[in-house]
């Protein structure tokens, strides 16, 4: 039985390529030295829940572990909402009749569709740093929350993959505008002080890792997966320039900084 969409009558704008999605996940999954995926499962495996909320889930890429966490109890829910339909649809695709998993068309940036204490775990990873009103998303979250309920929330930091954006000033001769400065630490400046003012319980984590690249075709396709390449070099150089720039990472190794934030309602 395939997994159904529920869509709400907005417009769905389509924020993310899918296969530079899929690109970027693998890249991570293949060449990094940490595996997000495991201890993601052991977050949700340590903590008592009903009903998860997968934020900005995307094509699915977590869902699965969220399922898996589920399997040994008959009324445990998975919802995952995105504001993408053809990742939405991956996402159905992909996990065609799955128990208990539900999928929402919705925007983090308007009024979630759920009524207030729906969710006792909401996770958001590399997804809620992109909301246009971090404010009003968080509170938001803390309404549909339960008390005691958990959050997570994942992301970059402004130094996270800092040798990419020395690669493009090369390629390019841009240095990074405002714009993707401020967006790639939103969640520490930002999130994190909200965070810490809504809730009962917060804490915060860096996690420090490598994605080493076996080779420089590797490392250009995570490169063109990237919105710092769609916004800078795509159309604009060529497979050679690319090619020769390559030179300004050594190694092919991306040094990667992630914050974990968990709070508690």
């Amino acid at each position: 039985m395939p997994v159904e969409i529920w869509w709400l009558g907005m417009e769905l704008s389509f924020q993310e390529k899918d296969d530079r999605l899929a690109d970027r996940i693998r890249a991570n999954k293949l060449f990094a030295d940490f595996d997000l995926s495991a201890w993601l499962g052991g977050y949700v495996s340590a903590r008592r829940w009903r009903a998860l909320l997968d934020l900005g889930c995307g094509n699915g890429n977590h869902l699965g572990l969220y399922l898996a966490a589920a399997a040994d109890s008959d009324d445990r829910r998975v919802v995952g909402l995105d504001r993408d339909s053809a990742l939405l649809a991956a996402a159905a695709q992909r996990y065609a009749g799955a128990r208990g998993l539900e999928l929402v068309a919705g925007s983090m940036d308007d009024p979630l569709p759920f009524p207030g204490e729906s969710f006792d775990l909401v996770n958001s990873v590399f997804a809620v740093y992109n909301a246009a009103d971090a404010d009003r998303t968080l509170r938001e979250l803390h309404r549909v929350l339960t008390p005691g309920g958990h959050l997570l929330l994942i992301g970059p930091t402004a130094d996270n993959a800092r040798e990419l954006y020395v690669y493009n000033e090369r390629l390019t001769g841009q240095r990074i505008d405002d714009r993707t400065a401020v967006r790639a630490g939103r969640l520490v400046t930002e999130f994190l002080p909200l965070v810490r003012e809504l809730f009962a319980e917060c804490s915060d984590e860096l996690l420090g890792s490598y994605v080493t690249f076996p080779n420089q075709e590797e490392f250009l396709r995570y490169y063109r997966s990237t919105l710092l390449y769609e916004e800078t070099a795509e159309g604009k150089v060529s497979d050679a320039e690319m090619t020769a720039a390559c030179a300004a990472i050594p190694h092919l190794r991306l040094t990667k900084q992630t914050l974990v934030i968990t709070a508690r309602k």
